[in-house]
């Protein structure tokens, strides 16, 4: 394998120029979730030890550009959907925002009775009703979240019978006038259960994003919806705005 010329005298460190190297290898031969070079073939392309290339492709990394699965080997990254949490913006609309085509599955929909979290969450007492709605989203036809949503069944249910597929924000809107405001969201890093794993089409090593988020109505204040997301971490980045008077 022929050696990538490297300018030893140049003020710009070893290990960025051939961060700057990799990427635009990345951007003439690579697609995103492509398998990429070894550390051990780096090393005999650009002439220099293994420590260099790893400081590389820890800048890489760092950067969004590359991903390491562990056991697996260094991927090239997919691109992360922005996707600020405030207020009354939903997943569909930071999908749409950023020019990608977003669908929704409803993959079971059934009546659970209030107990520990969801009760709380929810305002209930234990042995209330719960709609519960396990839904599956996919931007550009690639798997990014899977999501729990828990609703009152006294306060909507036509969402049993009638919900079945596309933003459920919408299906609030359009069914019962109720615009859903997020009140707070808490987000945590997790490793998936095979279940999750299997669905969202990810490696056994990959953590995920999980978001607890709950929704009240605009008009009565009520507590509408607690819903728990498992996004691909992969695919995504969460932009947490602080302000209060954000819409």
């Amino acid at each position: 394998m022929s050696i990538c010329v490297i300018d030893r005298y140049s003020p710009e460190k070893i290990y960025m120029q051939i961060a700057k190297a990799i990427e635009s290898d990345l951007q003439e031969g690579f697609e995103a979730g492509d398998l990429y070079l070894s550390e051990k073939t780096l090393t005999e392309k650009f002439g220099v030890n293994r420590h260099t290339v790893r400081r590389s492709i820890e800048e890489l990394v760092k950067q969004g550009v590359l991903e390491k699965r562990h056991g697996f080997g260094t991927f090239v990254a997919e691109k992360r959907l922005a996707y600020r949490i405030k207020g009354h913006q939903r997943l569909t609309e930071a999908v749409e925002a950023n020019g990608l085509s977003v669908e929704t599955t409803v993959l079971s929909k059934s009546t659970i009775l209030a107990r520990g979290s969801i009760a709380e969450n929810l305002q209930l007492k234990n042995g209330e009703e719960v709609i519960q709605v396990n839904t599956l989203r996919k931007i550009d036809n690639k798997e990014l979240a899977l999501i729990s949503h828990f609703l009152p069944k006294a306060f909507c249910p036509e969402v049993l019978e009638s919900y079945e597929s596309g933003s459920l924000g919408s299906f609030l809107i359009n069914v019962y006038g109720i615009k859903a405001k997020r009140i707070s969201s808490l987000v945590s890093s997790a490793m998936p259960n095979a279940s999750d794993n299997f669905q969202l089409g990810m490696m056994g090593s990959q953590p995920i994003l999980k978001v607890k988020t709950l929704n009240k109505d605009d008009v009565s204040g009520k507590i509408i919806e607690y819903s728990v997301s498992r996004f691909r971490s992969d695919m995504i980045q969460l932009e947490i705005l602080i302000n209060p008077e954000q819409p």
